[in-house]
């Protein structure tokens, strides 16, 4: 339904426009004199023969974009040379004047019927929600938390009730600190630090 209701829109503004144009045109033409049909005809004839395909085609629902870039240009090819033939059978000069100004008036028209016949159209069933059948992911596993290991830190160490030994972590550090050395007027020195025996609980 929502289709059908675009494609009658399109076709309503389509008509609105080229009725409004072709209207306009003879009050123009009468207004400018004599008119010379010369080439006239055969643009007219161009313009005429591509766009009544095309509208047909938009008509029937033709949607592959690639007919609207084969059967309208040939036909404007037999528009023109059908031009052609009216123009040198010496018709009226206003016949291939309003030939041409049918053409003009129809080119909004029939870009609007192919573009709504070639657009894209979604399924009226095409799903709107994202899809809910995801496979489920798998579950978290457990955090076991982990107790550090504890590496002993002195030649003798005691730690929750076990005895270990382990190599002394050496530390040779300055004796002062700058503040130390100018208040005191000591010379810097260095101590070296190592620890024996550890014991937590």
């Amino acid at each position: 339904m929502g289709t059908c209701r675009t494609r009658i829109g399109a076709w309503a503004a389509a008509t609105a426009l080229g009725v409004a144009t072709l209207t306009g045109q003879p009050s123009e033409a009468a207004a400018e004199g004599p008119v010379v049909g010369t080439s006239k005809g055969i643009v007219g004839g161009a313009l005429l023969g591509g766009e009544l395909v095309a509208l047909g085609m938009g008509a029937f629902g033709v949607s592959k974009g690639w007919t609207y870039l084969v059967f309208p240009p040939l036909a404007a090819v037999g528009g023109g040379i059908g031009g052609y033939f009216i123009e040198q059978s010496a018709p009226p000069a206003e016949v291939p004047l309003y030939m041409l100004a049918g053409g003009m008036a129809l080119v909004i028209p029939t870009i609007i019927v192919t573009l709504n016949a070639t657009i894209y159209k979604a399924p009226e069933n095409y799903p709107n929600e994202p899809v809910q059948n995801q496979p489920a992911g798998e579950p978290a596993l457990p955090r076991v938390s982990k107790r550090p290991i504890h590496v002993p830190m002195s030649l003798v160490d005691v730690h929750e009730g076990r005895f270990a030994m382990g190599v002394p972590a050496l530390e040779i550090r300055p004796m002062y600190t700058p503040e130390e050395m100018a208040k005191f007027g000591v010379a810097q020195g260095r101590e070296v630090k190592i620890p024996v025996f550890q014991a937590s609980f």
